[in-house]
């Protein structure tokens, strides 16, 4: 205790040397929080709620662990600035966050950053009797079909039973829910 009130009675004499310790520190622990982010079972796992959609990263069948063997991190998607760090920390310490968190929306530009836009996509998915790229359901995203932390299910199959559903890889829901 001794030592804190000289270090308390040296800042208040040189307040340069406690802003400039500050700012090391600030600076520091932002460095800390970039580089764990690279890791999500050190940077999200500890949040209890998050340790279900870390732990999809060591799931074979899900979207989200072949991402993790492109070396794409949950943070790659999941951007957060220094505000959004500091907000979940608070949430964190003292137990205030939804459970389970609320559904993230992304845009399709999400995922177009890395993946082929929607139009060269569309036109390498034309099976002849349905294009799930180019669905008369409208302007779909991508996640209404590729699910990064649950199975992926084809829109298509909530109602129709096209050839190309079955063709899916093995990680893909293919059950026709209803059949027309």
């Amino acid at each position: 205790m001794e030592k804190l009130k000289y270090l308390w009675e040296f800042f208040k004499k040189k307040p340069l040397y406690l802003a400039g310790f500050l700012v090391v520190l600030l600076v520091s622990g932002n460095f800390a929080m970039v580089t764990a982010e690279k890791y999500p079972h050190l940077a999200c796992s500890p949040c209890h709620v998050m340790a279900p959609y870390v732990d999809d990263y060591d799931d074979s069948m899900l979207l989200s662990h072949a991402h993790a063997k492109a070396n794409v991190n949950c943070i790659d998607c999941h951007e957060n600035g220094i505000e959004d760090k500091i907000q979940e920390t608070v949430w964190y310490v003292t137990d205030d966050f939804d459970d389970p968190p609320l559904k993230r929306a992304f845009p399709n530009e999400m995922c177009t950053k890395c993946h082929k836009d929607i139009d060269q996509l569309a036109a390498k998915t034309d099976f002849g009797e349905a294009n799930p790229h180019n669905s008369h359901l409208g302007d779909l995203v991508c996640s209404d079909c590729h699910k990064m932390h649950n199975q992926s299910h084809a829109k298509c199959a909530d109602c129709h039973n096209f050839e190309f559903l079955q063709k899916l890889p093995a990680d893909w829901d293919k059950e026709v829910k209803k059949k027309k």
